[in-house]
C-alpha cells in the first residue's frame, strides 16, 4: 500500500491512463475526494408587541369633613309689661328663619362643595409618544346604608395634574411616555358634593371607576 500521498496520486494518473482514460479525469478525482457540501435557508422572525397600558389607582378614598361647631349673638331678647300668671311670647330680637345666621361652612349651606384630589392617578405605556383615554364614572349619590339620607355628586371630572381646572372633564387625553415609573403622567380626580339632602351623620358611600385606554 502507498503510504506517500504524491506517489498515490501519481500510481492511479498512471493505472487511469493505462486504461486509455484522460488525465482530466484523475485530477477530478482528486478534488471530489476534498470538496464540501452547503445548504442555507433564512426564516423571518416576528415578534408581536401587544399595546400595553398601566394604571395605578387607590382601592379606597376616605375623605372626612372637618367638625362644624358655630354660635352667633343675636344681641337681646326682650319683653317688657309681662303680666301675671303664665304667658307666651315672642319678645323683641325674637328669632326667625329670617333672621337666623347662615352657616359658615359652605357644604352646611347647602352649596356645591368641589373638592379636587390631587395625583390619585397615573397612567404609562409603551409608547414614548403615544396617547391615551382616561375617564371616570361614579354615582349620582353617595349613601349612607340603612337610611334615605344622601350626599348628591354633582360633577366628577378628571384632569392631568397641573393643569387648569377648566380642562377638567368625564373624559380627557394624557400623553404616554414610555413605561419607566418616572415619565409616568399623573392625574387628579374633581368631585362635587351637595349636603342638601343630608340629615345623618357618618359613612356615605359610592365607588368610582377610572379607565384607560391606549389610543
Amino acid at each position: 500500500m502507498f503510504k506517500n500521498t504524491t506517489l498515490r496520486t501519481i500510481a492511479i494518473a498512471a493505472t487511469l491512463l493505462a486504461a486509455g482514460a484522460p488525465a482530466s479525469a484523475s485530477a477530478a478525482i482528486v478534488q471530489q475526494e476534498a470538496s464540501t457540501q452547503t445548504a442555507t435557508g433564512s426564516s423571518k422572525v416576528t415578534m408581536t408587541v401587544p399595546d400595553v397600558i398601566i394604571l395605578d389607582y387607590f382601592t379606597s378614598v376616605n375623605l372626612g369633613l372637618a367638625g362644624q361647631t358655630e354660635s352667633h349673638d343675636h344681641g337681646t331678647y326682650a319683653q317688657a309689661n309681662i303680666g301675671g300668671g303664665d304667658q307666651s311670647f315672642d319678645g323683641t330680637g325674637a328669632l326667625t328663619s329670617g333672621t337666623l345666621a347662615d352657616a359658615t361652612a359652605a357644604a352646611l349651606k347647602g352649596s356645591d362643595v368641589t373638592l379636587t384630589m390631587k395625583n390619585m392617578w397615573a397612567v404609562r405605556g409603551f409608547s414614548t409618544s403615544g396617547k391615551a383615554t382616561v375617564s371616570v364614572n361614579g354615582p349620582a349619590t353617595l349613601t349612607k346604608s340603612g337610611t334615605s339620607s344622601s350626599i348628591g355628586v354633582s360633577k366628577l371630572q378628571v384632569m392631568l395634574d397641573g393643569a387648569d381646572a377648566s380642562s377638567a372633564s368625564n373624559s380627557i387625553s394624557a400623553n404616554l411616555k414610555g413605561l419607566q415609573k418616572a415619565n409616568a403622567t399623573m392625574g387628579d380626580v374633581l368631585m362635587s358634593l351637595n349636603f342638601t339632602n343630608t340629615s345623618v351623620s357618618g359613612d356615605y358611600t359610592g365607588s368610582i371607576t377610572i379607565t384607560a385606554v391606549t389610543m
